[in-house]
């Protein structure tokens, strides 16, 4: 659990968009076949509804996920990407992990509003 929470703490430390009034963010990850984060896209989710872009530091990220990483899947293999998602005013969290399909949670333009929504963390009360 201290994974998570250093792993969502650091995220929030290492983006300017933390800076303002937020509620909740999601962020989706990428890994190489070593387990490495390479790549990073999300969502900062506003308390009048609106959203900005975000992306986790690659670099700051290092060793929080690989941690966490490490305690999940320990020395491999490693999921293609995950999803996390964290609601600031409950403190809940979800992970989703990614293991065979490159194509989930890629965004398109034909439908950009509806991904982001679909990515807004939900969590039952």
């Amino acid at each position: 659990m201290s994974e998570i929470s250093d792993l969502i703490q650091t995220i929030i430390m290492n983006d300017a968009g933390f800076e303002g009034p937020w509620d909740a963010f999601s962020v989706v990850i990428g890994f190489d076949v070593e387990g490495d984060a390479d790549n990073s896209y999300g969502y900062l989710y506003k308390p009048d509804g609106d959203f900005e872009a975000i992306s986790a530091d690659l670099f700051a990220i290092e060793a929080p996920m690989g941690a966490y990483l490490r305690s999940v899947y320990e020395d491999g293999p490693y999921p293609l990407k995950l999803l996390l998602q964290f609601d600031r005013n409950s403190g809940r969290f979800n992970i989703d992990f990614e293991d065979k399909n490159p194509n989930r949670w890629v965004v398109t333009p034909a439908d950009i509003y509806g991904f982001i929504e679909s990515l807004r963390p939900k969590f039952e009360l």
